[in-house]
């Protein structure tokens, strides 16, 4: 897969949450903890619906926990809906949730959350 979830860093992976999707409950994405990284990544994505993984940097994700794993939940929501219709989906480079704004910036093996400063 990627070199983030490779090498002796591995051992230091923590799933933190675990999203399943209410219609098929056999896809489950978890939001892994890599520890010296310093990095959450999605782990089943790209298993489940052929789409890069999204990273979150630590220092985003940790302080606003609740918040990031409803903009997760969110983003598989939209995810999960275009593979029941059988329509493609792309990420949004930009996003509104609530009264706030994200952004994903595509890298080459992940797709990176943050809020828009």
């Amino acid at each position: 897969m990627s070199e983030l979830f490779s090498g002796p860093e591995s051992a230091q992976q923590i799933v933190v949450a675990t999203i399943a999707n209410q219609k098929n409950p056999a896809q489950v994405v978890e939001i892994v903890h890599l520890l010296e990284k310093g990095v959450l990544i999605t782990h089943g994505i790209s298993t489940h619906f052929n789409l890069k993984e999204i990273a979150i940097p630590q220092n985003v994700m940790l302080p606003a926990i609740h918040e990031m794993t409803e903009v997760l939940s969110y983003i598989l929501e939209r995810i999960a809906t275009a593979d029941d219709l059988k329509i493609p989906f792309r990420y949004d480079p930009e996003f509104e949730l609530g009264d706030k704004r994200y952004i994903l910036q595509e890298g080459e093996d992940f797709m990176i959350l943050g809020p828009k400063e």
